[in-house]
């Protein structure tokens, strides 16, 4: 292959997504960057072009296959699906604490496989902290095919260089129960906006208790919103409960550590 190159937009809804601190907004990598395979390498992450969001459409009249547009309370917008598997990865996203911020089809990885230049569209980009990750959603037979298993093999050892880290995350594991259906009622409940006094009346009550119940909630203990403070409070990482019980009167919501 020529020493074609890539461009790739460091910009997604409009802001840089800080793949190398230094970088202009759009930046050019050669594709011979030089890895250890050279019969298997990674040439390229094309990004979206300033403006645009995804790296190919999502929701279309044309497709016959289950696709729709999820409310994000973390991204403030409308995120596209296009499987069940993935809707729920959103929802787990959005109340996980630790993820700043998640995008759909964010780019284009181009690669070298048994002599042939390929592309490959991760289904989620997800930002935390101290990392950021690439996500593949897939049915659990479907990770397990050679082909697959082998483009994995390829982008868990080789994306660390251009900063990213690559997951298959099998589906069985995204409908986990009961931490979805947690998910889903903490989602559901605490999208209101907490007000710096019912905060700090939640910071009293917890001192005193060690840990507030559902059901005082659910009778009004706490205020006319007490089950949303509760909610709203686990979204933003200052609450969390036990994710492997399902959510029941009993249920204790207590302060989070850094690490939880």
């Amino acid at each position: 292959m020529t020493a074609a190159r890539y461009t790739v937009c460091m910009e997604i809804l409009g802001r840089h997504s800080k793949v190398e601190e230094s970088l202009p907004v759009c930046h050019t990598h050669t594709v011979g960057r030089q890895l250890t395979d050279c019969n298997a390498t990674i040439k390229g992450i094309v990004f979206p072009e300033a403006g645009r969001l995804r790296s190919r459409k999502v929701v279309s009249r044309s497709s016959s296959r289950p696709k729709g547009k999820y409310p994000s309370w973390k991204m403030k917008r409308m995120v596209e699906w296009e499987s069940e598997n993935e809707l729920n990865a959103f929802r787990l996203l959005d109340c996980d604490p630790d993820v700043i911020s998640f995008y759909e089809q964010p780019c284009q990885v181009m690669y070298i496989h048994d002599g042939q230049v390929k592309s490959h569209y991760p289904d989620i980009l997800v930002k935390k902290k101290c990392v950021k990750e690439l996500w593949k959603v897939k049915p659990d037979y479907e990770a397990e095919q050679q082909k697959i298993a082998a483009r994995t093999s390829l982008f868990v050892q080789q994306l660390p260089l251009w900063g990213y880290i690559y997951r298959v995350v099998l589906a069985k594991g995204l409908a986990m129960q009961p931490r979805l259906a947690n998910t889903r009622l903490i989602l559901g409940s605490g999208r209101r906006t907490v007000t710096d006094c019912e905060e700090e009346f939640i910071r009293r009550a917890l001192s005193r208790r060690g840990s507030l119940i559902w059901s005082d909630a659910c009778r009004g203990e706490y205020g006319q919103w007490g089950r949303e403070i509760l909610c709203s409070l686990v979204l933003r990482g200052v609450l969390t409960i036990d994710w492997n019980s399902l959510i029941a009167p009993n249920t204790c919501f207590v302060a989070r550590k850094e690490d939880s």
